[in-house]
């Protein structure tokens, strides 16, 4: 069984690999438009339209293709998983406790994620009272240190005074599974990002989110308790139908992390007197990136040249967004943008030291982390206030009420050149920073779930 476990991932592997390499679209054959002066102008835009004609239907199987190939990776994750289970010598046997035992599910535990940073603070939290407890995931991460999870087939037998939390943010093929366990089941939403964003630079993504919707929609019925990570997210589950009880915990961070030497290198590199701008996340269009890009060119150009841009974050060349911003840095001739590329973890500590000011466009978030990374190093935050953002920040900070980049500027320049401002911003995201300590939202985790546990025995 275990060569089969192994199999199975280098066939998803090798799946998501042939998806990522063949990410195609169909081409904008373009020539140059030539005045209308010159009487084969028509001829040319003719030309293209034939072109384009011809190779639509190449494009639209290729596509279709794309798409067959991601969808077969959900599909044979659900087969392993139905095979495994059948296995009845594969299941965990938990120790017998006479408090409820709490069991985290999630699809993928990821490196360095949020979703995947949350689940493993929960398990450390629940540990150290005493709670028996595990973490059961399809995939798991090959960074993700021996013993921290184990694979979904292994879930056990639960009993019926048992606690799943169920972590969802994206399309699951667990879905199914934890909708039949015969517990107290219980979400924890870490919202989806609406497919809309991802139409014009990644279908794949954008038939994800669609899915992802869906299942988070007819799973309304499905649990007996939710806890979201915020206050957006649970007025997001009460507009889709969900009536159970719905608590509000914060995504629990371990600062201890963040206490790790950072990277002398980055922070030598990059005090050399230049102002520096950073945002840190996901390249993905639902964090308009390219609006971070549009406020920094206009404030290094109009009010302070002695500025940089660092944009950290991951992403692949071919990746479309990618080359969407590459294009509109050249098209603004834009000057001093980074983009870091993956680095270690060293380095963004490093970049958070070296950081001046944290801007953040984004349009989309279910709670947004990198704010209170950007809170725990000191750094001010420049933030559009949209989706969650406002109650991340709750006050501190900058909140912008438009993108405009004049207006923009006009919030950076006074973050980075008033002193007293800047002060005063610094002190309050310290004091919003203590509200996201690992023992005060621990804290109110435990508080929630014992709640919870209770209200089953009293029933």
């Amino acid at each position: 069984m275990d060569h089969l476990q192994e199999d199975m991932e280098l066939l998803q592997d090798n799946l998501l690999e042939m998806q990522a390499l063949w990410e195609l679209a169909e081409p904008k054959v373009t020539v140059r438009q030539a005045g209308i002066k010159y009487p084969f102008v028509l001829c040319k835009k003719a030309a293209r339209k034939i072109i384009r004609w011809m190779l639509r239907p190449y494009f639209q199987r290729q596509a279709a293709f794309n798409g067959a190939a991601v969808r077969a990776v959900g599909d044979l994750l659900r087969i392993q998983h139905e095979m495994l289970v059948r296995e009845g010598e594969a299941k965990d046997i938990l120790p017998k406790s006479d408090a409820p035992r709490i069991i985290q599910i999630v699809a993928g535990l990821n490196y360095g994620d949020a979703v995947g940073n949350d689940v493993i603070a929960i398990k450390k939290a629940l540990k150290a009272k005493g709670i028996v407890t595990e973490i059961y995931a399809t995939t798991i991460h090959k960074k993700i240190p021996a013993g921290t999870a184990k694979y979904s087939y292994r879930l056990p037998d639960l009993e019926k005074d048992d606690i799943v939390i169920y972590h969802f943010a994206s399309a699951d093929p667990l879905a199914e599974t934890v909708q039949k366990l015969k517990c107290i089941k219980v979400l924890r939403y870490h919202n989806v990002t609406p497919p809309a964003f991802f139409q014009k630079y990644d279908r794949t993504a954008a038939h994800s989110t669609s899915l992802g919707l869906k299942q988070i929609r007819e799973m309304r019925q499905s649990f007996d308790y939710v806890m979201t990570v915020s206050e957006y997210n649970k007025k997001d589950l009460r507009q889709m139908g969900y009536r159970c009880p719905i608590f509000v915990v914060p995504i629990l961070i371990s600062f201890a992390d963040y206490a790790k030497k950072p990277s002398a290198k980055v922070i030598k590199t990059y005090s050399d007197g230049v102002k520096n701008l950073i945002f840190v996340g996901r390249i993905a269009p639902n964090k308009k990136i390219e609006d971070v890009i549009a406020a920094y060119d206009y404030y290094h150009k109009n009010a302070d040249a002695n500025t940089r841009l660092i944009i950290v974050g991951s992403y692949q060349e071919k990746n479309r967004y990618y080359r969407y911003l590459q294009s509109l840095v050249r098209r603004l001739k834009a000057e001093n943008v980074i983009f870091t590329g993956h680095i270690a973890f060293e380095e963004i500590l490093g970049y958070y030291r070296a950081a001046d000011v944290f801007l953040c466009m984004s349009e989309h978030e279910g709670f947004c982390v990198p704010l209170v990374e950007a809170m725990y190093f000191g750094v001010p935050v420049v933030a559009y206030a949209g989706t969650a953002v406002p109650e991340t920040l709750a006050g501190c900070g900058v909140l912008l009420e438009h993108k405009a980049p004049e207006y923009v500027a006009k919030a950076l320049g006074c973050v980075l050149h008033d002193e007293k401002k800047r002060e005063a911003i610094i002190k309050k995201e310290g004091e919003r920073l203590k509200d996201f300590s690992a023992e005060a939202v621990g804290k109110q985790m435990i508080e929630v779930l014992e709640e919870i546990a209770g209200k089953r025995n009293a029933g």
